[in-house]
């Protein structure tokens, strides 16, 4: 399965895509990358709700993969070109690959579980 997702989009996933939702509001936001979006707007358009929304933006904004506007409390897709590119991979490899995409999504931990497990290890001194 990993074989057919190359390195730097399983890695992509692996940083910043923790969910098949978030995975699709971005590639919502890159369907009109100059469009800012509120909460509201996207969990309209996604059928979820608000604070989910919300969430979620906040989420992708924290790895600056999307630019909050303060002023009128939306957000839209960075401008970054190597983000830009390689979120445009990822659309195409999940439009080709949703099963492998997916996967890729849920068979690695998020790094938090992981740190959160590896602060029980027995260290050898």
């Amino acid at each position: 399965m990993s074989s057919e997702i190359p390195y730097e989009i399983r890695e992509f996933i692996r940083k910043y895509i923790s969910s098949v939702s978030l995975l699709e509001l971005l590639l919502l936001l890159k369907q009109n990358p100059s469009r800012s979006w509120t909460a509201a707007e996207l969990s309209g358009e996604m059928r979820t709700n608000n604070s989910y929304a919300a969430a979620q933006l906040h989420e992708l904004a924290s790895v600056k993969l999307v630019v909050p506007d303060e002023r009128t409390d939306s957000f839209r897709l960075t401008d970054e070109p190597d983000v830009v590119r390689i979120i445009g991979d990822l659309e195409v490899l999940y439009a080709h690959r949703r099963s492998s995409t997916i996967s890729s999504i849920y068979a690695q931990p998020m790094d938090s579980i992981r740190d959160f497990a590896n602060a029980f290890k027995i260290k050898k001194d």
